[in-house]
């Protein structure tokens, strides 16, 4: 589950080079946070590259892979998760435990195509989950890239950073189709992460304390209302 964090914040007037660099080093050790070019584009453009571009939602080009054309390829609780004629589709209501599922397999570097819907109140979540690796249906330590009020867009590391990379809420109606499908592009390569939500990038960050490999999977998150979570579009291309 996504969970809200406290802010913090470091006011000082007129602050000598002298000063600088030990809050530089404090940010650092503390909360991972390294100079970086990378930043998500907030400007909204359409910036999809076209790998992620799909038709009849599937993406073009050779070497991608479906992962939603057997049950056999993941791990699922039945009671919460079934796949049936290319779609998958998780519901469950207000409970005290998550409820992942996850390949079986593990990747390193990937690009990802998912076509998601998330069906509730406004207060529901989920998660696009990638390099997760779980110790059991409700434990499932990694990155998901987020789903729900406050996280959409967002790049968040269960049981461990937390929020990683935070997209605007103030931008997020903009981006994002509510109770309807929704399109996440996402690419990992090394400790570079980077995904786009229907077709505006909202994560782009060099996080190196990260997992380097792990599964693909997707949240059903505990302690929420009602909430269905159906994909119709999951492809995965390997970087060698």
């Amino acid at each position: 589950m996504a969970c809200p964090q406290p802010n913090s914040r470091l006011s000082m007037l007129y602050p000598s080079r002298y000063l600088l660099l030990p809050i530089a080093m404090f940010l650092i050790m503390s909360f991972g946070v390294f100079p970086s070019a990378a930043q998500p584009d907030l400007s909204l453009k359409n910036t999809l590259p076209k790998s992620g571009k799909l038709i009849n939602d599937k993406p073009t080009g050779k070497g991608w892979v479906n992962l939603l054309t057997s049950q056999d390829d993941s791990n699922f609780e039945p009671a919460y998760w079934k796949l049936s004629n290319n779609l998958f589709r998780g519901e469950l209501g207000k409970e005290p435990q998550h409820h992942y599922s996850y390949t079986k397999k593990s990747y390193e570097d990937f690009e990802l195509n998912v076509m998601i819907k998330m069906v509730g109140d406004e207060n529901i979540n989920s998660g696009v989950c990638v390099r997760i690796n779980p110790t059991s249906f409700d434990d499932a330590p990694g990155y998901q890239i987020d789903m729900g009020k406050g996280y959409w867009g967002s790049l968040w590391e269960e049981r461990r950073a937390s929020m990683v990379q935070k997209f605007p809420d103030s931008l997020v109606s903009k981006v994002v189709k509510f109770n309807d499908w929704n399109h996440y592009y996402i690419i990992a390569k090394g400790h570079h992460i980077q995904a786009w939500l229907n077709g505006v990038k909202t994560i782009d960050i060099v996080h190196d304390a990260g997992f380097s490999s792990g599964k693909i999977g997707f949240q059903l998150c505990h302690l929420h209302e009602h909430t269905v979570v159906e994909v119709k579009s999951l492809y995965i291309r390997e970087i060698k």
